[in-house]
């Protein structure tokens, strides 16, 4: 045997601690090599913004468009647990016949769809690995040893990216799929895929929604704050059903416990 070979045991174990289940790694280099490249990706989409500006001024109508497109990635790409805003207004709006951004319409409702849903899915990895991040400190890493986490890992694993792509197509206010992923440590890669097949044709129903209704500026914002108060409303009554339920269980709990 080696002399070298506990060394060489050691190391392949260290290699394999540092990576999750789904084979991406979360040691420090790899949550810096992720931020790093996020904040690269704003950067670009912000020089893509001023540059077309300046075409546009000069007269270049595609300026128009790619300062448009390059202002809405941006906005989507910050939309996340941490950024909770919407993004059907600016998805339905970079699609619709008043924006013109892209000529045929059947493309520009592609287009749109497709970068919008990129866009939504790299903010959802740069959710997850701020929550990676997290997870290495405070409480918030014994989630695991929970039976509620462990039985929701166990319905997880029968079919990660169809239940990822599935929420990540249904409108729902919290997706608590996303945070599951995290806990679960799927893998980042299959995530990115799972969330583009889901939010590709829920942002393609709202494009084409805008394109057919010919929707303006202010009846997107509508629609969208209508959107946004039907979703508060939700959680507010669920939560006054939860406090309702804690006063009308807390006596009865109480007088029981007081039973012989």
């Amino acid at each position: 045997m080696s002399p070298f070979s506990p060394l060489m045991k050691t190391s392949a174990a260290q290699r394999s601690a540092s990576r999750t289940p789904g084979g991406a790694p979360t040691g420090g280099l790899g949550l810096r090599g992720w931020f790093a490249g996020y904040l690269g990706w704003l950067v670009l989409l912000t020089v893509a913004a001023q540059a077309s500006l300046r075409w546009y001024e000069q007269g270049d109508p595609a300026g128009r468009s790619v300062w448009l497109l390059a202002l809405g990635l941006f906005y989507i790409s910050l939309c996340c647990l941490f950024f909770p805003a919407p993004t059907a207004w600016i998805v339905m709006l970079l699609a619709s016949n008043e924006m013109q951004i892209v000529q045929p319409t059947g493309l520009r409702v592609l287009l749109v769809s497709l970068l919008c849903a990129a866009a939504t899915g790299i903010a959802n990895l740069n959710e997850y690995h701020l929550i990676t991040f997290l997870l290495r400190y405070g409480p918030i890493t014994r989630v695991r040893d929970t039976r509620l986490y462990r039985w929701a890992a166990r319905w997880f694993s029968a079919s990660p990216f169809l239940v990822v792509a599935v929420f990540g197509f249904l409108p729902l206010p919290v997706d608590v799929v996303r945070w599951l992923s995290i806990l679960y440590r799927y893998s980042r890669v299959r995530y990115f895929l799972a969330y583009l097949v889901g939010r590709f044709p829920r942002y393609l129903i709202w494009s084409l929604s805008a394109v057919w209704l010919d929707l303006n500026w202010w009846q997107i914002l509508l629609i969208q704050g209508v959107l946004v108060a039907a979703a508060a409303g939700g959680i507010l009554c669920s939560i006054a059903r939860k406090r309702r339920a804690g006063r009308t269980g807390g006596p009865e709990l109480a007088a029981a416990g007081r039973m012989p």
